[in-house]
């Protein structure tokens, strides 16, 4: 097809903009603060590294705040970008180098120059939410998604899992790559991703570790009986069998994911991944379809439950690459098989609403009859019900 021709061309003449292109501003009530930084636990090793060395985690930090402007900042680094075109490539057997696509795109983000930043006001009570990302995808291909939430007033961390993304950058320039052994465990990763969760709650209370992270910020902590965990594809299973370890993570949402492991051989808790838990959880999957981990999954959640789907997607719709075709000025159809067909910036504004959504019930809501009660029939004709329990 003429557009798959096209896409390579494009895409090189993208290359050559010393200026990139530029993600629309989120869509909340407030504009968003970035910061990027690494936290290390001390009382782990990192169980794929090749000699004994502390887990050492990756974040972003996506603040809601009241400012008066935005600047454009790099979506990646130039060396995490250049890596995805090769790695997207050889994932998805396709001929276009999509490294461009990463390269160029700006974030819009409060400046901290510090007299900007000065008459920024970030918002320092807002609920936290944690984001886990997919099997070998690093944290920045959320980058859009995780700032339209935080636009919505919650403070978004992503976390990259050493080991598990394709390559992570760290703040003194090092790199670590995936560590493909993972592929060869039952639970993906899942375990020692739900510690990395613990972990960061911990730091959240650490005002020593807070100021380091967040240094506009100041040794102040964060709330921690205010905490909720995201996650796509793996990352969604992990975000529910890290909140079914930690009562402190008071809700979960699973963007379209397996959840790895055996199902329950003898009904006890420890035979299953996700532990019983009371916390409410929402499934958000990329088609009708009852996905036989969330089926084994589902008595083990005893408070407020939905699943829901999204019409024309696909498991990589959850993401921002739909998003920054549309702000680079180009088409996502060579790659519906992919991506899907529905608008990119109509994904961001549903997952946006059902997450911020569900957030807010289970951080405000008296009572579980409250989550996603605020939809109107037809407000979201693309998502239907698969199902529900305790609501």
């Amino acid at each position: 097809m003429q557009a798959a021709r096209m896409l390579p061309v494009l895409l090189s003449l993208l290359a050559n903009t010393a200026a990139g292109y530029l993600v629309p501003n989120p869509g909340g009530k407030y504009n968003v603060t970035l910061t990027t930084g690494s936290l290390i636990d001390y009382s782990r090793n990192d169980p794929y590294a090749a000699t004994p060395t502390p887990r050492a985690l990756m974040l972003s930090v996506f603040q809601p705040a009241k400012c008066a402007s935005t600047v454009p900042v790099p979506s990646m680094p130039n060396i995490t970008a250049d890596y995805q075109g090769p790695f997207l490539q050889e994932t998805f057997n396709i001929s276009a180098n999509l490294t461009p696509l990463f390269r160029e795109a700006r974030l819009p983000v409060c400046s901290d120059h510090p007299m900007i930043s000065r008459r920024c006001t970030p918002l320092e009570d807002g609920p936290v939410l944690l984001f886990s990302p997919g099997y070998s995808i690093p944290r920045l291909y959320y980058n859009v998604l995780a700032s339209s939430i935080a636009s919505e007033g919650f403070t978004v961390i992503t976390i990259d899992h050493p080991g598990d993304a394709n390559i992570i950058i760290y703040p003194d320039g090092h790199a670590v790559f995936n560590n493909e052994s993972i592929l060869n465990s039952p639970t993906w990763d899942e375990y020692p991703r739900a510690a990395d969760a613990s972990f960061v709650i911990d730091q959240l209370s650490n005002a020593t570790a807070m100021a380091e992270l967040l240094p506009r910020r100041g040794a102040q902590q964060f709330r921690t009986d205010r905490v909720a965990m995201l996650g796509h594809s793996v990352g969604g299973a992990s975000a529910i069998i890290a909140a079914s370890r930690d009562p402190r993570i008071r809700g979960a949402i699973n963007w379209d994911g397996t959840i790895f492991g055996s199902p329950p051989a003898s009904g006890q808790d420890h035979d299953h991944p996700v532990q019983s838990m009371s916390q409410p959880v929402l499934f958000m999957s990329h088609q009708n379809y009852a996905d036989p981990s969330w089926m084994a999954a589902w008595p083990r959640l005893k408070g407020p439950k939905m699943a829901v789907y999204v019409a024309n997607t696909t498991h990589y719709t959850f993401s921002d690459i739909p998003s920054l075709f549309q702000a680079a000025g180009q088409t996502t159809e060579p790659f519906a098989h992919l991506l899907g067909t529905i608008a990119p910036d109509e994904m961001v504004r549903i997952l946006t609403a059902y997450t911020t959504a569900w957030l807010k019930g289970v951080f405000e809501a008296q009572d579980g009859h409250l989550l996603l009660q605020w939809q109107e029939p037809g407000d979201f004709p693309q998502v239907s019900i698969m199902m529900r329990g305790n609501l």
